[in-house]
């Protein structure tokens, strides 16, 4: 067997914060070198990870000279598989967040009058849904939680997050004993999703490869916590379901803006419910302000963005392509007379788009399909809002609406994933 090469360790000063999280900086032959752990204006020794022709990629090794802005991480230990940016002072992650926002755009030739960065006051125990793998130690014999390791391949045992909710924290050490006392291995369990709602309520789906070990949770039945067991193909990805192999007993619920939504565990819902109101606030002044009757959701998950903000003699059309968030769609849309759903890809739901609605996306962070910006561009709608996850796939296809005719209205970016790079946009487009 070949041996893995190990990389070397380079001295490198970092410039800046980049989009991917990372601080960047020059290494001595001219190469970027994107570096976990590292600040803006500080020196640093680097474990390279990766080595390209132009580039390079590596985790900090030692700090030389710290920055101003540098705080103790709260999970030292972890603090990179889970949120790398707890070593930042929080007020300074707001502002690094905008100017990362605002160089996106910029680098895509767009110009952009940006509202103030939203923030909320507390960067902890945010997170309503916490994705985990598997860890087996052999010296303990014993099974954990897992998450992957930044810049490797690897794994690191966890026992929670300082991100997740109580709730969420809770349910995973109870998961972890149970397993752990009926001697369930490792091997068999691929992943696991737990989520949990404002009133305490979790929902664990667990993911397994092996259906016989399926058998091996019947009685496992925590208080307060739903349970679903999936198996998932040895031969996909992690947390990807192939057969449900003990239903969840009921979905779970929260509200927004005054109306309750279901969802599972497996659905998409957004993470930070109260971010998400402040945003869903902005969209709906917008949609309820606009004469137009009729609001198209293009990826509209289980409904909450469109439901929430629908004016009261507005009709609503949702598309989404997962065939469970299309069903709590369904009970969603029982709160209004006027919505429909739509299970479909946005891409093959074009005839939707006449160009006489108002288009609400919130797509992946692929952004939208070539096929609904060409659409897009050759119906014109009046009005288009635009919600991402990703800013530089939505500055790549906002810069293709501007180029025939549409300006920005409105723009602001959110923070719904404190101490993590991530990002949350919200663009508003008129012709």
């Amino acid at each position: 067997m070949r041996k893995r090469r190990v990389l070397p360790i380079e001295s490198v000063h970092i410039d800046e914060l980049v989009h991917g999280g990372q601080g960047m900086g020059i290494l001595a032959d001219g190469r970027k070198c994107f570096v976990w752990g590292a600040l803006p204006n500080e020196d640093v020794r680097v474990q390279l990870t990766k080595r390209k022709k132009d580039w390079a990629e590596g985790v900090v090794e030692e700090i030389i000279t710290a920055s101003n802005d540098r705080i103790p991480p709260k999970e030292p230990d972890i603090y990179l598989a889970t949120s790398p940016w707890q070593i930042l002072h929080y007020k300074k992650e707001a502002i690094a967040k905008q100017a990362i926002l605002e160089e996106t755009y910029v680098r895509e030739g767009v110009d952009v009058s940006w509202q103030p960065f939203y923030q909320q006051a507390n960067p902890y125990h945010y997170r309503n849904k916490m994705e985990y793998n598997f860890w087996y130690d052999n010296d303990s014999q014993q099974v954990s939680l897992a998450l992957h390791k930044r810049g490797s391949h690897q794994k690191i045992a966890v026992t929670g997050s300082a991100l997740a909710s109580e709730t969420i924290n809770k349910a995973g050490a109870e998961l972890i004993a149970y397993i752990n006392a009926h001697a369930i291995q490792a091997r068999p369990l691929k992943s696991v999703i737990i989520r949990s709602t404002a009133t305490g309520i979790c929902g664990a789906t667990i993911f397994v490869n092996d259906k016989n070990v399926a058998k091996m949770f019947d009685n496992y039945k925590p208080a307060n916590t739903i349970v679903e067991i999936v198996y998932s193909n040895p031969n996909s990805p992690a947390s990807i379901s192939t057969e449900v192999v003990t239903p969840a007993e009921q979905q779970l619920s929260d509200t927004l803006l005054g109306n309750t939504f279901s969802y599972s565990a497996r659905s998409f819902f957004q993470v930070n419910v109260p971010v998400y109101e402040k945003l869903l606030q902005i969209v709906k002044g917008f949609v309820q302000k606009n004469s137009l009757l009729h609001i198209l959701d293009l990826y509209s998950g289980v409904g909450s963005l469109g439901l929430s903000v629908l004016g009261k003699s507005q009709q609503l059309t949702m598309v989404e392509i997962d065939d469970l968030s299309c069903e709590l769609a369904q009970q969603n849309s029982r709160i209004v007379k006027n919505s429909a759903v739509v299970l479909a890809t946005a891409e093959n739901s074009l005839h939707y788009i006449t160009g006489q609605e108002l288009v609400i996306v919130d797509p992946p962070r692929a952004g939208l399909h070539k096929d609904v910006v060409a659409r897009l561009i050759e119906t014109k709608p009046a009005t288009i809002l635009y919600v991402s996850c990703n800013p530089s796939t939505q500055a790549r296809d906002v810069k293709a609406l501007i180029e025939v005719g549409y300006t920005i209205h409105y723009a602001q970016g959110f923070n719904f994933f404190p101490r993590t790079p991530h990002i949350e946009s919200f663009v508003v487009l008129n012709r």
